[in-house]
């Protein structure tokens, strides 16, 4: 009984230890936790530490809170530069977008005012140290809304042969809103039309600028609506053709040489211009070349040269040509009379032979023909191992490098062979 009535009293006395002891393992657990962060703030900030520097790029300036019936006219800045502080390894991570750069204009009446620029970043890691400049004038004046009518800037030219004709767009006025003296400035909403190189009609929706009689751009005004249906045809003003290029070769080459052939490069040209200058045209003769002499000459000859261009047509590309006439020595064949020779005739005898000359013809080029004389052409008929007596022997021609025998009269020479005296 006496245990029992203990009992009660043992388990508050466990109770109140425990307690004790629990209490005790979370304040050395708080601890070690904030010990852990101390040194995980130092790890952290050694190895990617806290930099300072100027950010590469400008943040532009946008005007909040701005009055219903009040528009910004002027400013004395558009953007500005800001200085940051963020982690090391954000630094080349930042982009513009990750700024704002506000001026709150709430609650002010028309006039210049001079305020605060308030920069804030998206990046909770970054603070924005330092902006410049820190505050700017602002203009702001009245709301004015006025009709404009819209025309059509033309930009660039369609190709060779075609021209802008007929305008068209739609609508044909729009609104301009904007600060008072600027709206006054505006005379028109422009589009501006890119026809470069345009041989089909123009047919898109453009953007309209808000412009002053001299076509300057007015800033900080709307344009309602904001895009025109822009309509421009291209006209044919011209044709292309491609001709024929024909060379003009006057004279001819030196004696024994020919033009074996010609080049021309290009050898077709294309022609812009009306129809009927075009059709003029035989298509068959082409375009001639100025004049291009081989008179004299023994060797290729090369020439850059114009073309004789009808009057009233242009040439795509270069008005020249390249012409090379090819030539090369004139093949023919040239006979020679020869003295025979007759060889190897046996001790004792005597060789005479039926005709005093032999008539050898040669053929190759036409000028080393006519250097060559007789004395360079041999003759030769071989008598060895005959006797005395009457035969028809076979000859054998020698000629100069290059030259090839067609033929000799006669084909065989008759020598009589008799004892010597």
């Amino acid at each position: 009984m006496n245990m029992l009535r203990r009992l009660p009293h043992a388990l508050v006395f466990l109770f109140r230890g425990g307690t004790l002891a629990v209490a005790s393992n979370l304040s050395l657990a708080a601890l070690s936790i904030a010990l852990s962060l101390t040194l995980w703030l130092y790890v952290t900030e050694r190895e990617n530490p806290q930099q300072v520097e100027t950010f590469n790029s400008a943040i532009t300036v946008q005007f909040v809170n701005v009055p219903n019936t009040l528009a910004v006219a002027n400013a004395s800045a558009s953007s500005v530069r800001i200085q940051i502080s963020a982690p090391k390894s954000q630094l080349s991570q930042l982009h513009p977008d990750d700024f704002e750069a506000t001026v709150n204009l709430g609650g002010l009446d028309k006039g210049s005012t001079n305020l605060p620029v308030d920069v804030t970043s998206s990046n909770g890691s970054v603070n924005v140290t330092d902006v410049s400049p820190a505050r700017i004038d602002v203009t702001i004046e009245d709301v004015r809304t006025k009709e404009v009518p819209v025309k059509t800037s033309l930009v660039g030219s369609p190709q060779l042969g075609f021209a802008p004709g007929a305008q068209s767009v739609d609508p044909q006025s729009v609104t301009v809103t904007g600060p008072e003296s600027l709206v006054a400035l505006v005379d028109s909403a422009v589009a501006e039309v890119n026809l470069t190189g345009l041989r089909v009609d123009f047919d898109d929706s453009l953007a309209l600028k808000p412009q002053d009689v001299r076509g300057g751009e007015i800033s900080r005004v709307t344009v309602n609506p904001n895009k025109a249906h822009v309509k421009v045809a291209i006209d044919q003003k011209a044709f292309t053709s491609a001709f024929v290029v024909r060379p003009n070769i006057t004279g001819v080459p030196a004696a024994g040489y020919n033009v074996t052939s010609v080049t021309i490069d290009p050898p077709l040209v294309s022609l812009t211009g009306a129809a009927d200058k075009l059709q003029s045209i035989d298509a068959v003769a082409g375009i001639v070349t100025q004049e291009i002499s081989v008179a004299d000459q023994r060797t290729d000859v090369v020439r850059q040269v114009g073309l004789q261009l009808p009057s009233g047509l242009q040439i795509d590309g270069s008005d020249q040509v390249s012409v090379r006439v090819a030539i090369a020595p004139a093949k023919g064949e040239q006979s020679y009379s020869v003295v025979p020779q007759i060889r190897n005739v046996g001790n004792g005898l005597a060789a005479t032979p039926a005709l005093g000359t032999v008539t050898v013809t040669l053929a190759g080029d036409v000028p080393a023909l006519q250097a060559i004389t007789p004395e360079a052409i041999s003759v030769i008929v071989d008598a060895k191992g005959l006797a005395a007596g009457l035969y028809s022997l076979p000859i054998s021609i020698q000629a100069p490098a290059g030259m090839k025998v067609v033929r000799t009269d006669p084909g065989q020479l008759g020598i009589a062979l008799s004892r010597r005296q």
